[in-house]
This record gives structure tokens, C-alpha cells and sequence, in this order.
């Protein structure tokens, strides 16, 4: 590219992903580059940062004049600036990052209006920010303990209510069949065993099972979902009780994009509980990354756009 035709970067590092968006400072598409994000949460600040400057390098897009980082495991502000940091050393460009959650926003509008930004994927977690800027974060945890509705939040849950019916002598919903079939055993405890001998993103990879089963009858996949929502929307109202200026939520990631019944159980809660309404982004996040670029290009070179 030349100099005299500045370009940015969005990158939106996720934890099965990593999407790179190039495009020109007037908002016109140049080129994406996809690749596996494998290992990424394993990694410190100067691991990410090696990742993303060697992404940067080898792809036809190595001279940015901006690029707007959305990175899964930035968890707190200190986190985002420690990798903002790391990469700034290994680049001369200007460098902006934030959590992964918050380029829904920027994806909706321009980051500036009082939104939660939920990412309910493979993992889930809530950041919004109260009114002097300070992030606030809620959930996020990962799929041994937490992320609520997310993909492995939902597997892990209904797997567990599935032992807890079997040890009460009930054992014929039909989750339990589903899942066994998808596991290649025949039996609960076969179930578990596979579950731990997997990596979690494998077997977060059975959720839509438990949402077809959901919507075919199971109680176990209808109680699993419904009480996913619930803490959901319970994680939002903490981060209101802390002090985050909140005034709707705008939410993304493959499961509440592509669940319908989520969506609508989320949704209504959110409604009802917090009088706050539910906006869902079906675009690829890196859109939101590339606006977050745009604005840091706007900052530091108005003369260029």
C-alpha cells in the first residue's frame, strides 16, 4: 500500500479465531485474513503480541496506519493497555485495545452510547463502562466455572442436571440420547468420561444439540437455557449495582446469533428485570475493530481521512 493511501486494521482475536480486516481510511473493504487462534488464552501479553505483529507481517497488509484490537482474555482495563503496550514496542503504528466484547458496540455505533456489550460464543462475558470510563467486567470466567449461557456453559450445565435426574432415578430425557450419540458411548458415565478427555472447545461444539433438544421437549435443555439467561442478566445487573452507566445491551457471538430461543428468553428477562432492551449483531465482530481503527486514525492523522 502507499504511503499517500492509508489504510487500518481490525482485528477481532477471539478464542477459536483470530480475523484480520484490512481497509482503506475511507471504509472500503481491502482484504480479510482468518487464522486458527488455537493456544491464544495460554498466552501472556508478550505471547499476544508476538501473534498478532507476526499476523500483521505476513499478510499483504504489514504497513497500517492505525490498528483496533478486540483480544478475548483482556479482562480489565490494566490488561488491555499491558497489550496495547506489548504491540506498540514491536510496531509503528498506532494501536488500540479492548475487550473482544466491546467491538459489538463500535460495531452498532460509534462506542459512545451507555451499552452492556455481552458475548455469548463459545464463552460468555459482560463489559460496560460506568459514566467517567472506567470498564467493568462480569463473567467470563471459562468453562470450568462460569460463562453462562455460552456454548461450553450450556453443555456443561445440561451434562451436569443429566447426572444429577440420573442419580434421582430419572433417566429417559431425550438431551441424554442426543448427547450420548454426539459422544459415541452409551452411557452417562461413558458421557463423562469423553467430556473429560476432550479439550473444552470439542465438546462446546455440542450445544446446538442441546437447543434442538430444547426445542423438541427436553426439560433438562429448557431448564439449562432458561437459567443460562437468567444469570446472564444477572451478570448485567451487577455491573449496574457497581456503578456501570447501562441504558441498553447489545449482544453477539454463534450462540445468541444463531439461537433463536436464547435470544427471545434473554430478551424477555432483560426487559422485564432491568427495563432495558436487547439489540443482537449478526455481522462478524472485525466490523467493530475496524471502526475502533478508524476513529484511532482519526485521532492521531485527521488530515488523512
Amino acid at each position: 500500500m502507499s504511503a499517500a493511501l492509508p489504510y487500518v486494521l481490525g482485528i477481532d482475536a477471539g478464542g477459536t479465531k483470530i480475523h484480520l480486516r484490512a481497509s482503506a481510511s475511507g471504509g472500503e473493504l481491502l482484504g480479510d485474513v482468518i487464522v486458527p487462534s488455537e493456544g491464544w488464552t495460554s498466552l501472556d501479553a508478550a505471547g499476544k503480541a508476538d501473534v498478532i505483529v507476526e499476523l500483521i507481517a505476513s499478510s499483504s497488509f504489514a504497513d497500517p496506519a492505525a490498528v483496533g484490537i478486540g483480544a478475548h482474555g483482556c479482562d480489565s482495563d490494566a490488561e488491555c493497555e499491558e497489550l496495547r503496550s506489548a504491540i506498540a514496542v514491536r510496531s509503528a503504528c498506532a494501536v488500540e485495545v479492548v475487550n473482544d466484547a466491546v467491538l459489538l458496540q463500535h460495531t452498532v455505533d460509534d462506542g459512545t452510547d451507555r451499552r452492556a456489550n455481552l458475548v455469548l460464543g463459545t464463552g460468555s462475558i459482560v463489559v460496560a463502562k460506568t459514566p467517567d470510563g472506567k470498564s467493568l467486567y462480569a463473567g467470563g470466567w471459562g468453562w470450568l466455572v462460569g460463562d453462562p449461557g455460552s456454548a461450553w456453559g450450556v453443555v456443561r450445565e445440561s451434562i451436569r442436571r443429566l447426572t444429577e435426574e440420573s442419580d434421582a432415578g430419572r433417566a429417559n430425557d431425550p438431551l441424554r440420547y442426543a448427547l450420548l450419540r454426539l459422544a459415541g458411548v452409551h452411557s452417562l458415565r461413558g458421557l463423562v468420561e469423553v467430556l473429560h478427555r476432550l479439550t473444552p472447545s470439542e465438546w462446546a461444539a455440542w450445544a446446538p444439540a442441546v437447543f434442538e433438544a430444547a426445542e423438541a421437549g427436553s426439560a433438562i435443555a429448557r431448564a439449562t437455557l432458561e437459567d443460562g439467561a437468567q444469570r446472564v442478566v444477572d451478570l448485567v445487573r451487577h455491573l449496574r449495582d457497581r456503578g456501570a452507566a447501562i441504558d441498553g445491551v447489545v449482544a453477539g457471538g454463534g450462540v445468541i446469533a444463531n439461537q433463536p430461543m436464547l435470544e427471545l428468553a434473554l430478551s424477555e428477562r432483560l426487559r422485564e428485570q432491568l427495563q432495558l432492551e436487547l439489540v443482537v449483531v449478526r455481522e462478524d465482530p472485525v466490523r467493530g475493530a475496524v471502526r475502533l481503527a478508524l476513529s484511532l486514525l482519526a485521532e492521531h492523522a485527521p488530515a488523512a481521512i
